[in-house]
């Protein structure tokens, strides 16, 4: 199960917020940035469209057994989501959507969701590295845990500049990722780390090679064929769900 416990978030940065003189609490799961926050003005939204990328040649052009994903490597329905950790449409479409799709995945083995990191911000390189060095040593529940844990504290932070709460738009970092996969007990080292620069250099290389420069972009395959759905850029999380579980014939609780 994803964990999205903000309550727990704010107990793992606590001290920082303290020092910053600002009481953590919990946030929303979404938020809506108004047209004058930063938000808005440094997202990055793809021009090119990816309706024309198949599942086949993601197949082919990545190495998918070096790339994070949630839920069986043979399911025949496939949802692609093209991320980046410090990319606040990430965190507001995510945030929302992460407990849906780890159980579509990981929970019900109904599809699999490969998470291709775009690294378009400052930090985004390295937190893609860390995040991907969890996967690889601890599986699909620890880098799932981590990325909600990134995103909740996003969307935090969000809400607190909304509100005046901070002075300055802030982001989550390095130093924040990896505050949070330790107290996880999710312990990578520097080399496991670094070893992960080469997926996450393919993986940039890729998105750009089809015309997928902006996040997020999230691709869903019923077959190796074009996808039956393309959404580039965040959208209100029931219409994203809805429009997935509809595609791809997925089975959710009543």
């Amino acid at each position: 199960m994803v964990v999205l416990a903000v309550v727990a978030i704010a107990a793992i940065l606590g001290v920082y917020f303290a020092l910053k003189g600002v009481a953590p609490r919990p946030s929303r799961q979404a938020a809506t940035p108004t047209s004058t926050s930063p938000v808005t003005a440094t997202s990055t939204t793809a021009t090119a469209s990816p309706q024309t990328l198949t599942l086949e040649e993601i197949e082919t052009g990545l190495n998918l057994s070096q790339v994070a994903s949630l839920g069986p490597s043979n399911a025949s329905k496939v949802i692609v989501i093209f991320y980046d950790p410090q990319c606040p449409f990430c965190a507001l479409e995510l945030n929302a959507t992460l407990p849906f799709l780890y159980y579509i995945s990981a929970n019900t083995s109904q599809a699999r969701v490969i998470f291709i990191g775009i690294p378009i911000h400052e930090d985004s390189a390295q937190m893609l590295e860390i995040l991907e060095a969890v996967y690889q040593k601890y599986g699909q529940m620890a880098f799932a845990n981590l990325l909600a844990y990134n995103y909740a504290y996003y969307v935090y932070l969000i809400d607190l500049y909304e509100q005046g709460a901070i002075p300055t738009f802030m982001m989550p970092n390095t130093t924040t990722l990896l505050l949070m996969a330790e107290r996880l007990g999710y312990n990578v080292t520097p080399a496991e780390i670094a070893s992960e620069s080469g997926i996450v250099e393919d993986m940039y290389e890729f998105a750009l090679s089809h015309g997928i420069t902006g996040t997020p972009t999230i691709l869903a395959y019923n077959s190796t064929g074009a996808p039956v759905y393309v959404q580039v850029g965040a959208v209100q999380p029931a219409y994203m769900i809805g429009n997935l579980t509809e595609k791809l014939g997925l089975k959710l609780p009543s």
